[in-house]
Order: structure tokens, then sequence, then C-alpha cells
């Protein structure tokens, strides 16, 4: 049973329709991707679940009591509380039940007999509301959504007037994972997240029950998390089963096919006009030539769009020119420092880049990617060290927050201004492969989006023809379409790339040496650390080889526990062999004794097989054979909460087994 449902909706802002005739069901427990160009309604498609936004025509109906959690592209804040307030004004409802708690046991205090039996009763139910609604642990959940987020401790106490606009996406993110929610609606939530954060909202989302839809260009996160893509495309929404990738094999599969319908019309018409042609004359077979003449006409009166064959969604189209740099030595540092005050960025850097060269650069925010790449085009000077680029070179530079832009100029002034020598056709003729057509070429720079900012820098860039690329963050605000574009067009360039991004697809698929910056071998946070890594997929074989360095550390840590404790050096065969050997220190709870037969070894091969079965299970919430039967998926539940509770048993008979 469907619990939002948007049926035949129509709307439009001014003489704009957004979306016409559109219907849509989103169901319990699926992770649904929704994806579309820029401006096709995504956006208004949630907001019209929240309420926020009213349809024109038809109705949006929701299953009574649902509880929506919803974050907006832009968040904010009254700017009176501090990120922790914040935090907590998403748990009112706790911080409620725990004043209640505290009045009631200092009511106790004073009262007797028959008044105290019934102010106590009282006390016990307000606790078991409070522990059913998650409140012993609604602090740690906070602290681990904030770390997960990236915010440091000691922001926690910041007001949110001090936060950047990066920190005030990610702290409304950080609150809309708190609610206690059915439906999470999530507006590009990775746009200002780094690659730990981002991580770290895939594994939340693997583990949330609710149903959550999620507006997002990132394709490694519709891949992983998704078993659904919603495509809003021409006013309306189609969905595709599957994710990110499946959706994209199963749409060229359908483009096929529609393209074959579509010759198959064009031939029976082209065929049924030469039989007319040939035969409207001939004696004995006008009137058949004029019956079918009559038949066609009715069927393309009928059928207006018969001839119209599939159109593919309009996006950027363009290419480098050839890159004829000379020099062989593009960037090199030696002993590079940085440090602002007491922050030191990195230290005793050295590295070269040579031409022809394709380096990633990434690493949580704040760790100092952006200020590498400032210091080798010399907009910033190093604390140590040198960073110099090579002699003779046409440098192309992408800045992420568009700074490069001149706000005064017109659209098509500031393209021209890097070629002065063409004609205004010849630049507008290149402004229209960037989506900038007819009066928008003369839009103030200072009135763009930053989709519009970043293609008028992408156009910029193909018009200077540069040597060397520098980009920071180049798929920022970039759709889809137009991220696979730019990939295809640096796929065939020839020159040298410096790429910061957080895109980790873009990083696979541009890119063969991975500079990571800020994070220890384990991959967690650390300032002043660095790590290269060559290999093609750059980012795919960097996340590799993390997870085999903590997979190894827990292994590590496990041999260590086991050496310390005397009672895990038992073989498994020998406790087979005489259970009753090893008899626990203390009296043992009921609900673990059934766990003392087995060895430490044993109970670590049980927990990593039901983890396994557990992973498997959660895909299964998103078939729709499971959440279309109310039956199944009940049953599915059952399980999943046995297998969990029964985890938690295993967990808690192997902390007590090594001591």
């Amino acid at each position: 049973m469907a619990i939002v449902t948007l049926q035949d909706i129509h709307k439009s802002f001014g003489s704009e329709v957004v979306l016409d005739q559109l219907t849509l069901q989103l169901h319990p427990s699926e992770t649904v991707g929704m994806v579309g160009p820029n401006g096709s309604g995504k956006s208004t498609i949630l907001k019209l679940i929240t309420g926020a936004v009213e349809p024109d025509m038809g109705r949006v109906v929701k299953q009574k009591g649902l509880r929506i959690g919803y974050l907006p592209q832009e968040a904010t804040f009254s700017g009176q509380r501090t990120v922790m307030q914040e935090m907590h004004a998403g748990v009112e409802h706790l911080l409620k039940l725990q004043q209640a708690i505290q009045d009631a046991s200092h009511e106790m205090e004073n009262l007797t007999g028959g008044a105290l039996e019934a102010k106590m009763k009282q006390y016990d139910r307000l606790c078991h509301d409070f522990e059913i609604a998650g409140g012993y642990e609604y602090e740690i959940r906070i602290n681990a959504t904030l770390a997960g987020m990236g915010f440091e401790s000691e922001l926690h106490q910041a007001k949110t007037t001090a936060l950047s606009g990066g920190q005030l996406s990610r702290l409304g993110l950080a609150q809309v994972l708190m609610l206690e929610t059915d439906l999470l609606l999530l507006d590009e939530p990775t746009n200002h997240l780094d690659l730990q954060a981002t991580e770290w909202l895939e594994r939340f989302l693997a583990g949330y029950r609710g149903a959550a839809v999620i507006i997002s260009h990132d394709r490694y996160l519709l891949d992983k998390v998704t078993c659904k893509i919603i495509e809003v495309e021409n006013r309306q929404a189609q969905v595709w089963t599957g994710n990110y990738q499946t959706y994209l094999q199963t749409k060229e599969t359908v483009r096929l096919q529609q393209e074959r319908e579509h010759a198959k019309r064009v031939e029976m018409v082209e065929k049924t006009l030469d039989f007319i042609a040939r035969n409207k004359d001939q004696e004995g077979m006008r009137g058949t030539a004029r019956g079918r003449k009559t038949r066609l006409n009715r069927l393309l009166k009928e059928n207006p769009d018969f001839l119209e064959g599939p159109t593919d969604q309009k996006t950027i189209s363009f290419s480098f020119g050839k890159s004829e740099g000379a020099s062989d030595l593009v960037l090199r540092a030696e002993g590079l420092g940085k440090s602002f005050g007491d922050l030191t960025l990195f230290e005793d850097l050295t590295f070269d880049v040579l031409r022809g060269d394709r380096l990633g650069v990434t690493g949580p925010n704040g760790t100092g990617k952006s200020t590498l790449v400032k210091l080798a085009l010399g907009h910033l000077e190093p604390s140590a060290g040198t960073i110099r680029m090579g002699a003779s070179l046409r440098v192309g530079y992408l800045d992420q927050h568009g700074d490069v832009l001149d706000s005064a100029r017109t659209v098509l002034e500031e393209a021209r201004s890097v070629r002065p020598e063409l004609s205004t056709e010849q630049v507008r003729s290149r402004l229209g492969a960037f989506l900038f057509s007819g009066d928008d070429v003369f839009k103030s720079c200072g009135d763009l989006s930053g989709g519009q900012r970043n293609r008028l820098m992408l156009c910029k860039l193909v018009l200077t023809e540069p040597d060397v690329l520098v980009m920071d963050e180049p798929t920022n605000h970039l759709d889809i379409a137009s991220r696979e574009m730019l990939e295809t067009a640096l796929d065939d360039y020839a020159g040298t790339i410096i790429a910061v991004s957080h895109d980790r697809y873009f990083l696979d698929r541009v890119v063969d040496k991975l500079l990571v910056i800020g994070t220890d071998e384990l991959g967690s946070r650390k300032l002043g650390k660095t790590e290269f890594v060559t290999a093609d997929p750059a980012y795919s074989t960097y996340a590799e080889i993390v997870r085999k360095r903590v997979e190894a550390q827990k292994q590590s840590e496990l041999a260590s526990r086991r050496s310390a404790n005397p009672t895990c050096r038992t073989s498994p065969k020998s406790e087979i062999r005489n259970p009753k050997s090893r008899a626990p220190r203390t009296t043992t709870p009921d609900e673990l004794k059934r766990f003392n037969k087995y060895s430490v070894e044993q109970i670590e091969e049980m927990i990593m097989e039901l983890e396994r079965e557990i992973e498997a299970l959660k895909p299964r919430f998103g078939e729709s054979e499971i959440y279309k039967t109310p039956e199944k998926l009940a049953d599915l539940q059952r399980r999943y909460d046995a297998q969990t509770t029964e985890l938690d048993l295993l967990y808690r008979a192997y902390d007590r087994r090594i001591g």
C-alpha cells in the first residue's frame, strides 16, 4: 500500500508549466533516487509531498499519521541557537519526556500512600515511553550524527551564524536524520559532503527502515542505496526498477527498442506512400490506393506523434581543443608546507605532475585541497618549500565558487573576454553548446544560478584552449547528463588535468593518480597527512586499499584481545569435544547459556554469518512483491527483527567470553 500518492498533478509557476498529468506512488521501506535535468521539477515534487507547495490540479494523498523529514537544498536557521541546540530541537518530544520524568521523581519525595503509588506508576510509564522512543540513546545518536557530518566537538556550541553555507547544509541534514520519520525527502544531500560524510550517509540509509526519496547527482550514492529510480523529464515522472546502473541499462534497452519501432513506422509509411504513388492511376488498383491513403491519413490524424522518434534530453555538448604545451614538467612541489597560524594543512609534500598526467585531489572538507590548487596557481604563498608551474603553459582554471566570473558582466561579455578576436556570432555559438541561448546570453553573471555559473566557466575553459586544466569541484551544480558530457570531453582531452573532487564516479572515470589529503591510512580525518595512489580506477582502488587496512586492523585488535585473554586460546576442536571444559567464570544469564558450548572463534564465525544474512535481507524491503503484500512485508520484518536480536545476543556472548 502506497504511503504517498501524487495523482494527475499539474503545477506551473507563472507561464512556465513544470509538471503536467504527473502520477507517482511511494511505498514503505523503499529508498528511491530521483534524477532529471536541472529545473525539471524534482524539488517541486518534494515540496508537493510536504505541502509547502499546492498543485494547480490533481491531488496529493498521504497515509494518515505519516511522519516526514525534509531537507531542502538550502537549509535555513534562525541564528539564535547553537549547533547542539538545533540538534536538540529535533528531539523536543524526548526532552519533554525527560523533564516530565525529573518532575515526577521530585514529586515522589513529598508523597505517601495512594498518591505515591499513583505517581510511581506514572513515573514507570514515563520511563517506559522514554526508553521506547530511544531517549537513553539520543545524546549518543546526536554526537554520532554530528561526527558523521564532519562537525568537530568544538563546533557543537558555536552559533549557527558562525557556520559556512556548507556547514549549514550539513547541519540541516544531521537534524533531519535525527528525526523519527517514516519518510525522508532529501534534496541534494551530498552537495556539501566530503567522501567520509557521504559514505556515513550511505551507511545510515542502508540501515534506515523507513522510505526515502533522494534527489541526487551522486551516481555512486544512487547505485549503493536505491531500489528504484524516478526520472523526471518532460513534466512527467517515470519509475525504473533497480539502482542507477540498472536504470541506465534498462533505459538504453528501451531507447533501442523505440528506435527500432520508429524505423518500422517510418518504413511502413514510406512503403504505403510509394504504393499509393505507383497505383493511384493504375486501372484496377485505384480503389485499393485510395483506401490505403484514407487509412494512412486517418492513422496520422489520430496519432500526430506517429512519426516522431525518441528524443534525448538537452544537455551541454563540447570538446577541448588540442594541447600543444612544450613543457614536459607541468607542476613540481618540493618540501611544500602550508600553515595558517597553528593549523598545519600539509608539510614536506613533494611530487611532480608531468604532461598528460591526470591527477585527482580529494579528502575531507577543510584539509587543504583548494589551498593546494591556489598555491599551484600562485594565488597563495607556501609556508615552506616551493611549488611552481612549468614554463609556457596555457592554464585553464575552474573555481568551485565562481569567483573567476565578473558579476557586472553579461554572459556574452564574460565569454568574449577570453577570446576577444572572435565575433559575437562565434561566441554565441559556443555559448549555445553550454545551453545559453536567446536572451540568456545577456543575463548578468551575478544573477546566474550555481549550475549556470559552472556551465559558463566550462565554456570559458574550452575557449581558453588550455594545456593544463585545473578544476576545483568541476561537477558541482551539474546534472548527471552534464557531468557525463564533461567526463566524455575530458576522456578525449590530451592535456594535463589537476582536479579537486568528491565525486567518486568522476574520479574513477577521469583520473589515474589520486592525492588524498587530510586522512590517515584508515581513512579517518587527520590534518597534515597525505597519500598518493596510482591506479585506474583511482578512487575505487583507494577505497579497497583502505577497506583492507581497516579489516586488517580489526583482525589485529582481535588477535591482541585473544592473546591478552588465556580463555581465548582453546582451539575450536577441543571445545567441540569437551564443551564443559570451559565453564564461564561467573553465572551466565539464561538467554546466553546456549552459547557456552561454542568457542570464541565459532561465535565470531556465527556473528559474521548472521551479519551477512542481515545485509542480504535489507534489499528485499525494496522489492515490489514484498512492499505491495502486507503479509510478506510483515513476515520479512519479523525475520529481520529476530536476526538483529540474535546478533545482539551473540555480541553479548562474545564480549562476555573475551572478558
